[in-house]
């Protein structure tokens, strides 16, 4: 079993080790998984806060309405840990903002996109 510790990024690279990790609702449902990471051009720690996954939904696509590239704002983050992704919002909650988040970002243009 892994700890879960409270989503606190130091760096960049904090980021990134988050790719590819399931992300789990703050009830337990699947989510889906991270399949990459949009950082804010500016120098950490005024970077906090601003960055966005690039959610894969996998075969709950259609809780986001058909989409299959959903926009997860890091604020939307509880915890994580080496295995998962904890958001700090139920199933139902994550279901009321899939079409915001299946919008791109203003500015999104001028993140760095990691793959």
């Amino acid at each position: 079993m892994s700890v879960t510790t409270t989503w606190n990024p130091m760096t960049h690279t904090d980021y990134d080790l988050l790719k590819g990790q399931a992300v789990f609702s703050a009830d337990g449902q699947d989510v889906g998984s991270i399949a990459g990471i949009f950082h804010p051009d500016m120098d950490m720690p005024a970077a906090r806060g601003r960055h966005y996954f690039l959610l894969d939904p996998g075969l709950i696509k259609d809780w986001f309405g058909g989409f299959d590239q959903v926009y997860l704002p890091e604020s939307a983050i509880e915890s994580a840990s080496p295995d998962r992704v904890v958001l700090n919002m139920t199933a139902d909650q994550v279901k009321q903002r899939s079409q915001e988040w299946t919008r791109e970002p203003t500015g999104l243009e001028s993140y760095r996109r990691v793959i």
